[in-house]
Formats: structure tokens, sequence, C-alpha cells
């Protein structure tokens, strides 16, 4: 094991309101993943009207795992057997560590609430790649 994945994360998946036609809203499954790499940069970015910011840039992996499924598989899966299993696509959660909280929507645990809560060692994921076709350090990427 790559002595960098050291760290334990605490991934919130999304089933997204327009795949949920029972509830018709977002719910949020929580899982904490351990033995995963986490990096969080600080840089400095222009926006288009030229004044420079500083915005952070995450970049996570999570070794391979049986219990993950492509998001289009997991959204298929009974609630109790999805629970068994982790997904990863944008929109996603992550924060550094173990997370007590639950997203329910619902004032004060929304999800822009919890992520707010817990910056700058929460993202929202905005590039996922499936790595696991490599020879070796197998793993899913997320980016934020």
């Amino acid at each position: 094991m790559n002595p960098n994945y050291n760290q334990t994360i605490t991934l919130y998946n999304c089933l997204r309101a327009a795949d949920n036609p029972k509830e018709k809203k977002d719910i949020w499954q929580k899982t904490v993943l351990g033995n995963c790499f986490y990096k969080s940069v600080i840089g400095r970015t222009e926006s288009a009207d030229k004044n420079p910011r500083m915005d952070n840039t995450y970049t996570v992996r999570i070794p391979i795992s049986d219990h993950y499924l492509p998001y289009h598989q997991w959204l298929q899966l009974p609630e109790e057997d999805r629970r068994g299993c982790f997904t990863c696509s944008q929109k996603d959660i992550v924060i550094r560590g173990e997370c007590e909280a639950d997203i329910t929507g619902i004032s004060p645990d929304t999800a822009a609430q919890v992520l707010s809560r817990y910056k700058p060692d929460a993202f929202v994921v905005t590039a996922f790649a499936d790595n696991t076709s490599h020879k070796m350090a197998k793993h899913y990427r997320l980016g934020g």
C-alpha cells in the first residue's frame, strides 16, 4: 500500500432528485473510507474581471474497492443494498476525516450547510476518473 494513502474521508453520494422518482428530492448517503490519499492546495486564480483570488484545489484518491459501483449501477440498487456500496460522481461531497454529520436536506443539515461547516477540509466533486485499469496503484480519483 502506498504510504501516502493514510487519510480517512467521508464521502457523501447524492442520489439526484431526477433519478429518484419516488422521493423527488436529493438523497445523500454517507460512507466513511480509510486508506485514502487527500491533498488540498491553495492557488491563485484570476477571474474575468482581472481580480486575483485564492482558491483551494482538492485531489482525493480512493483505492480500488469491491464496494464501488458506477453511478448508473448504484442508483439501480434497492436502498438497503445501496447502503453497502458507494459511487463517485460530480456533485458528491468529500470531507476530510470521519464526519458525524448527515445531510438531511433540512436546516441545519443541508448539503450547503454541512459543506460550509467543514470548509476548508470539504469540497464538492467537480471531476472524477476511474483509474482502476492501471497496472499498479488502481484507484478512483476525485477532484474539486
